[in-house]
């Protein structure tokens, strides 16, 4: 009985993590993400801010009425807006050991396009994965903390 006990809160922490890793990926790629507090269900649909134009108001209606209609079964969770990519990207540089290339980077995140200068930045410096890696562990944590 404590063996099958000890399985199933392992498995239950299997799919807690899954669901934190799929709802993370979904709004590092700007989709608004519903997490059913039952059955774990997840309906998600693109943020209006990030799709540019209306190509997704369907699937918003959708999942908007499936969510409004049950409100205290569902938690949300909402992308990053500008302001918090960008304070992640700051915290991704405080990160790096190396001061020539968090003042590139500080230099990148301080110019007119920052997003793009900071992506053209860890590219050229071969240093994606550790990026990603931060990002990946900080849009988990964002979900984990919401949880």
């Amino acid at each position: 009985m404590v063996g099958e006990l000890v399985t199933l809160q392992q498995t239950n922490a299997a799919l807690m993590e899954e669901i934190i890793k799929e709802i993370a990926e979904r709004n590092d790629t700007g989709e608004v993400v519903f997490l059913h507090k039952q059955t774990h269900e997840i309906l998600s649909y693109p943020a209006p801010d990030r799709s540019g134009y209306n190509e997704y108001d369907y699937l918003a209606e959708e999942v908007l009425a499936i969510t409004d209609a049950a409100p205290d079964l569902y938690i949300q969770f909402d992308p990053p807006d500008t302001r918090e990519s960008y304070k992640i990207m700051e915290g991704f540089v405080e990160t790096l050991q190396n001061e020539k290339l968090k003042v590139l980077l500080l230099g990148s995140l301080n110019s007119k396009k920052p997003f793009r200068n900071f992506r053209n930045a860890i590219e050229i410096e071969g240093i994606e994965d550790g990026w990603y890696d931060y990002k990946d562990a900080y849009m988990q944590m964002s979900v984990r903390d919401k949880l």
